[in-house]
């Protein structure tokens, strides 16, 4: 029998063990990685290539909503399940427009996290009841909206940076993210101009502050 491969992500270890230990008894799915961080967790991803990876949002470095827009460029097939303990309304917008599969709060029972699992290794969706009231509202306001291709700063960074963006937000050195991210310090320094341009930010406190806002940091 083919198993399906599973990749946990999450920056909690007890968290991990027990998604390990709640999949483990269906014979059909097999763990065969875990990630602390969304960096990690792409590098997991190219090394190990699972069928579905569980993702955590908040995460050092690299925050989850990141980590799977990455993901999802690099291997659209690939299945993410979110399982997360935030139900903010932008979390479940912005990863539904990533392509996830599946959204689950922590605080709900294991077995819906089960439950995704198994829907999702039939090619459906699963999302709980908060996350899908927030998707009909959503999916009722663009049909109502005159302006739904105007895309706002943010939304408007790279990949890239966004990480740097994070990193920024997180307090690094242009040194550290360069370090962090395995690219040169002056390419740190374009990313920074282009971020602040783009956000009309005037300094590091104003993009701490929509870091904030957007629920990439916390406080």
């Amino acid at each position: 029998m083919t198993k399906t491969k599973v990749l946990i992500v999450d920056d909690h270890r007890v968290v991990i063990e027990g998604v390990k230990s709640a999949l483990s008894v269906s014979p059909d799915l097999e763990v065969i990685g875990e990630a602390l961080n969304g960096h990690q967790a792409i590098k997991k991803v190219k090394s190990l290539k699972p069928d579905i990876v569980i993702m955590d949002i908040s995460m050092p470095d690299l925050n989850g909503i990141d980590a799977t827009l990455q993901i999802k460029k690099m291997d659209p097939h690939i299945k993410i399940i979110i399982f997360s303990m935030y139900s903010n309304r932008e979390y479940v917008i912005d990863l539904f427009k990533a392509g996830i599969s599946s959204y689950v709060l922590k605080k709900d029972p294991m077995s819906d996290l089960v439950s995704a699992i198994k829907a999702v290794e039939r090619g459906g969706t699963y999302f709980t009841t908060i996350s899908s009231e927030i998707l009909l509202n959503y999916v009722k306001e663009l049909d109502d909206s005159k302006n739904n291709n105007i895309i706002n700063g943010f939304e408007s960074l790279s990949l890239r940076e966004r990480e740097v963006f994070q990193l920024l937000s997180e307090g690094k050195s242009i040194r550290e993210i360069a370090e962090t991210l395995g690219i040169s310090r002056k390419t740190v320094e374009t990313h920074k101009y282009n971020i602040m341009e783009k956000l009309h930010a005037k300094n590091i406190t104003d993009l701490t502050r929509l870091a904030i806002r957007k629920g990439i940091i916390q406080l």
